[in-house]
């Protein structure tokens, strides 16, 4: 759990060494899935797959973090938004994925 955090941490703020952004990318990702992997209900597992949708969001919204890195992020977003997706259990799980795929639907078109 404590590496899952680290690499949140430094996910949030890129790195200039791209090789060393997408192996951290991974190793948050596959964390994720661990954690995930632990808990006993579907809302939990939803919980954490929604939090690293939003870190990633975040992440590729925020201007002060490297054209480059935000990109490596929008492009590994869907993993987690896959699995949010499986495991939303409610109609308010649903809509607060809908609502974030509305905002992307904005946001993509200034990344093209």
């Amino acid at each position: 759990m404590s590496s899952v955090r680290h690499a949140l941490q430094h996910l949030r703020l890129g790195f200039n060494d791209e090789a060393l952004n997408t192996t951290l990318l991974q190793n948050y990702l596959e964390g994720v899935s661990a954690v995930a992997h632990c808990l006993p209900s579907d809302s939990e597992k939803f919980s954490i797959y929604r939090n690293a949708v939003e870190v990633l969001y975040e992440t590729m919204c925020d201007p002060l973090v490297s054209k480059q890195w935000r990109y490596t992020c929008l492009d590994n977003l869907y993993k987690p938004l896959l699995k949010a997706e499986r495991y939303a259990c409610n109609e308010s799980d649903r809509i607060a994925l809908a609502r974030i795929k509305i905002d992307m639907q904005l946001l993509v078109p200034h990344f093209l």
